[in-house]
């Protein structure tokens, strides 16, 4: 590799670095701020009668201790419902005397809690259920006054400038109060309650990216009852305890969030039967503490993994209470970090993530909802449970901007999720939904529209994804020349280039022109070899398409875009033969994830285009082997990158810093 860095005489630059194109520019010179991790701890605070005490669970060793600096701030009180980000809780609502709307905000980085009074509910309420995205954290239900009328009103919060409004759209199905909440990155699900003294067992469903709210009757709890306590993970819900007014329940219910459907688990049952309790957790495990009759501190602790529950005696409350609400930075399916933001040195701007998305696969029957991230500065890769599809599925494709990625199709599906990368959260968007539903498809774009093409069985159909509006329509014109499935597909600013398929495992490519929404074929840019299922993708200048079927291959071919050119590449050969494989990259480097041999594999190989040399990266391997996953970035396909100009936090905060810069010393030896 040319050696791009260090101290050069003036004259080398201009004789030897320039004029080979070795030199870096400025537009490639970033500056990388360390990854956050989110804090692994769960907050229970206010309840009765130690009503303002917030206790701090630390998951990793299942110890609680009372944080007195985070106390509830305006009034000690019970009845509160509570949720949050991966940095801040919020605590809303509640009863002591009279009933509140307050909203108190918990910073979870310093243990401190302040009122937010822009935040506080649109109006005063106890003994209501709240869960949340990312973005935004929904209060619903609850009662207005102590034995006064239920109400289905539902309440957003919006983290970025702790407001809220009624959204009337979201209210409930049905009336009611002590019911409970849980969720992930897409929906929330509010199950249980009570109206008056009677026992529900209604569970409503709430899509984030509609703000709306409709029963699930096959959601349903197994019994009716209020006072229940709900946490959970992406991919399903436990709700715990409750049965005031009549029998008091140990019940857990888990509630799989793909099929809608809600079933007991006796082996996860509560160790003490009881209701008005609260429940938060992270990833793998469930919290469920406190509650009545008693009052009691008992902590229970839920293993996702084996659907069990155990008491935890170290996690219990600092004080037995009930009525207490619960937060954490981990609920709800929350990304457990962010990727740092990168500055570019040139001209200051943020570029919010640098990295590559995996999704989907094989690895159940119906596909997996996995998302992987894969960060490029540091060639490691982590699941990001927040941005889990909405729905498991494998051959499916992907392509994006530079603010979102778009997966589209799948087995038996026609399903379009959207990937916001600044926040790593997705959401179904119903409108962008195939024209029809088909897999082992291709996909490629450029920052205004995505092109979703061919698939089984045996389609030459191609459908554009407008961005701007979300929406998806079939583009006659740009049909491949050929119907087929297992193409792939990649592309740059001005042309998608579609490569590839069967049934006859051809070696076919097709230019799709962006300006005109045409497709030809274009004879002298065909593949090596005849193939199907690779991954493909690349930067402004070439496209590189690796592996394929049948026999498995490790072949690399890379497409000159100026000629329409393809010429196989020895040196890129993947590390190992393997189809069925998902590629994304930025400008310098292409990742190829995943794939079968024919077994599964989680490898992950990175292109270094600058030399036309691959090597398997191990640290960046997939977190569980599948084939038929789909990947995008907002730095692969030439898109632009640094889409949203804006000054690094550090100097919001503290204007007189400066961001470092470039020292280049020069000898003067001409």
């Amino acid at each position: 590799m040319a050696n791009t860095r260090g101290i050069f005489t003036l004259r080398y630059i201009l004789e030897e670095k320039i004029p080979f194109d070795e030199w870096v520019s400025l537009d490639d010179v970033w500056i990388d701020y360390p990854t956050i991790v989110s804090p692994n701890t769960g907050y229970f605070g206010g309840g009765y009668p130690r009503t303002g005490a917030m206790d701090k669970l630390s998951y990793s060793s299942d110890t609680t201790a009372y944080t007195p600096s985070a106390n509830l701030v305006a009034i000690g009180r019970h009845g509160i419902g509570a949720t949050g980000n991966s940095t801040h809780g919020y605590f809303g609502g509640g009863i002591r005397g009279s009933t509140y709307s307050y909203m108190e905000k918990v910073t979870y980085s310093s243990d401190t809690t302040a009122l937010a009074p822009g935040a506080n509910l649109t109006s005063e309420r106890t003994r209501l259920a709240a869960t949340g995205n990312s973005t935004a954290g929904y209060f619903g239900g609850g009662q207005p006054t102590g034995g006064s009328t239920p109400i289905i009103t539902m309440d957003k919060v919006t983290y970025a400038s702790d407001t809220t409004a009624t959204v009337p759209g979201a209210a409930l199905s049905s009336a009611r109060y002590a019911l409970a909440a849980t969720g992930n990155s897409t929906n929330g699900y509010f199950g249980g309650g009570n109206y008056f003294f009677t026992g529900m067992l209604i569970m409503d469903k709430m899509t984030y990216s509609s703000e709306t709210t409709a029963a699930v009757p096959g959601a349903n709890l197994s019994s009716s009852r209020g006072g229940v306590a709900a946490t959970g993970n992406s991919t399903h819900g436990y709700f715990g305890g409750g049965g005031f007014p009549g029998p008091v329940y140990s019940t857990v219910d888990k509630v799989t969030y793909s099929t809608d459907t809600t079933a007991e688990v006796p082996g996860a049952a509560l160790s003490v039967a009881r209701f008005y309790l609260s429940a938060t957790g992270n990833s793998t495990d469930g919290y469920f503490g406190g509650g009545r009759p008693g009052p009691v501190s008992t902590m229970d602790k839920v293993t996702y993994s084996s659907d069990t529950t155990a008491a935890v005696p170290g996690a219990a409350l600092s004080g037995a209470r009930y009525g207490v609400a619960a937060s954490s930075a981990r609920a709800n399916a929350l990304p457990t970090s962010n990727t740092p933001e990168s500055t570019r040195f040139s001209d200051n701007l943020t570029e919010f993530v640098r990295g590559g998305y995996f999704g989907g696969g094989s690895g159940s029957p119906g596909g997996v909802a996995t998302m992987d991230k894969v960060a490029y500065s540091s060639d490691t890769t982590a699941e990001v449970p927040g941005a889990a599809l909405s729905v498991g599925r494998y051959e499916l494709a992907a392509t994006g901007n530079s603010t979102a990625g778009y997966f589209g199709g799948g087995v038996s599906r026609s399903t379009m999720d959207k990937v916001a990368y600044s926040s790593d959260t997705t959401a179904g968007v119903p409108g962008a939904a195939l024209s029809v539903a088909r897999y082992y498809i291709a996909a490629t774009g450029n920052s205004t529209a995505g092109y979703f093409g061919g698939g089984a069985a045996s389609y030459s159909t191609m459908d554009k994804v407008t961005y701007s509006t979300d929406t998806t329509a079939e583009v006659p014109g740009a049909a491949l020349s050929v119907a087929r499935y297992g193409v792939t597909a990649t592309g740059n600013s001005t042309a998608g280039y579609f490569g590839g398929g069967d049934p006859g495992r051809v070696s076919t490519m097709d230019k799709l022109t962006y300006s005109t929404d045409t497709t030809a074929e274009v004879p002298g840019a065909a593949l090596s070899v005849t193939t199907l299922r690779q991954g493909a993708t690349g930067n402004a200048n070439f496209g590189y398409f690796g592996g394929g079927a049948f026999p498995e291959r490790s072949t690399m071919d890379k497409v000159t875009y100026s000629t329409d050119t393809t010429a196989q590449v020895p040196g890129a050969s993947l590390s190992g033969a393997r189809y069925g494989l998902a590629a994304t990259g930025n400008s310098t480097t292409g990742y190829f994830g995943g794939g079968r041999t024919p077994s599964a594999v989680s490898t992950m190989d990175k292109v270094t285009y600058s030399s036309d040399t691959t090597a398997a990266v191990p640290g960046a391997a997939l977190s569980t082997a599948r084939y038929g996953v789909a990947a995008s970035s907002p730095l692969a396909n030439a898109l632009p990158a640094a889409p949203v100009p804006q000054m690094h936090q550090d100097q919001q905060q503290h204007p007189h810093l400066k961001l470092p810069r470039l020292i280049i010393l020069v000898q003067y030896h001409l």
